[in-house]
């Protein structure tokens, strides 16, 4: 048996840019999650759902000086 897998359009929440897709399993991150997408760490502002995929909006987490 297969897991279900959805898909999410990530894009910046302050411009609306296409950053891609990616196919993911359960558990599903949530709001406030960081993700990697390449070597840029995000984290998830907002979900918008419908019936064959996710907008997800979320913005570049900004590096802390040492």
């Amino acid at each position: 048996m297969t897991k279900q897998q959805h898909r999410w359009n990530l894009r910046l929440k302050s411009s609306n840019m296409f950053l891609g897709t990616v196919y993911l399993a359960d558990p599903l991150p949530e709001v406030e999650d960081i993700i990697m997408i390449g070597d840029k760490k995000y984290t998830i502002l907002e979900l918008e759902s419908n019936r064959d995929a996710s907008d997800v909006f979320v913005e570049e987490v900004k590096k802390e000086k040492k």
